[in-house]
């Protein structure tokens, strides 16, 4: 039972606008509002400092590939500035990987054929362009909360033949900021490909771990995970901070929190300007 229960300091282990008025005059498309104006042609090529669809909604295509639905929004403020927001949610699923170490004979790695995995992210940013405003090279300062949840049902035959089963969950609740570069191409007058290159941020997680069983424990049982677990503290105390356990009849819960980095780059999003 005792390995068992420990199972959940394996996931621990293992774990990130303004109104305008347009006209046409002499076949030419004057753009003006607030603290911007430009010029753009009747071929749809935008002057120096002038933008002429402010907004842009963008599909992250590398994140389909892990199952995962990011769109963000994009609005224009000022020649050189914008914010955006992105969304994104990663539908549950196995664990990439996992679902194959059942050809294996191996009874340790068969126990993590169904760990499964989902997580949710907003992040919030401010975007400072080279040249112009929604088109070129940016800096990218950002803000970052996600969450992560796992989980990982286990059957076992215990002592008396009986089919038991523990369920461990895990919730992993993320806050971070930090800069991202990246690159905003035109493709045509209303597509656009956005290049997020390279981010990093730092973090602080949350760390909210639950081990369930149908099978109550002796309180010869619980006293022995409780001794295993005292002597993790010491370890883990590195680089988890206020780490706490509890042990019940049919449950085991850890908490704590831990500072760490993450990353964000190498995505490619479709948009669409407006």
């Amino acid at each position: 039972m005792k390995y068992l229960f420990c199972i959940g300091l394996c996931i621990l282990a293992a774990q990130t606008i303004n109104a305008q008025r347009h006209f046409v005059e002499d076949g030419r498309l004057r753009i003006i509002r607030t603290g911007i104006i430009g010029e753009m042609g009747s071929d749809g090529d935008e002057g120096e400092g002038s933008v002429s669809k402010k907004n842009a909604i963008k599909l992250n295509l590398s994140s389909l590939a892990y199952q995962t639905i990011a769109l963000q929004y994009e609005r224009a403020l000022a020649p050189k500035i914008s914010v955006a927001i992105q969304g994104r949610y990663m539908l549950n699923q196995v664990i990439p990987g996992t679902s194959q170490v059942s050809d294996f004979s191996s009874d340790t790695i068969n126990l993590f054929k169904d760990f499964k995995i989902s997580s949710w992210a907003i992040t919030p940013e401010f975007r400072f362009y080279v040249r112009n405003v929604m088109k070129g090279f940016y800096i990218a300062p950002y803000a970052r909360i996600r969450n992560i949840d796992m989980s990982l049902p286990i059957n076992y035959v215990d002592d008396n033949n009986k089919t038991q089963t523990i369920t461990t969950k895990g919730s992993f609740l993320t806050f971070g900021g930090g800069v991202m570069i990246g690159s905003h191409f035109h493709i045509g007058k209303s597509i656009s490909l956005d290049w997020f290159i390279l981010g990093g941020h730092s973090t602080l997680t949350t760390i909210d771990i639950s081990s369930k069983t149908t099978q109550a424990l002796s309180v010869n049982d619980q006293q022995e995970i409780r001794d295993y677990l005292a002597t993790t503290e010491k370890p883990l105390s590195s680089f988890i901070r206020n780490y706490k356990y509890e042990v019940s009849s049919n449950e085991l819960r850890i908490k704590g929190n831990m500072n760490g980095i993450g990353f964000r780059g190498a995505g490619l999003n479709l948009g669409i300007r407006f």
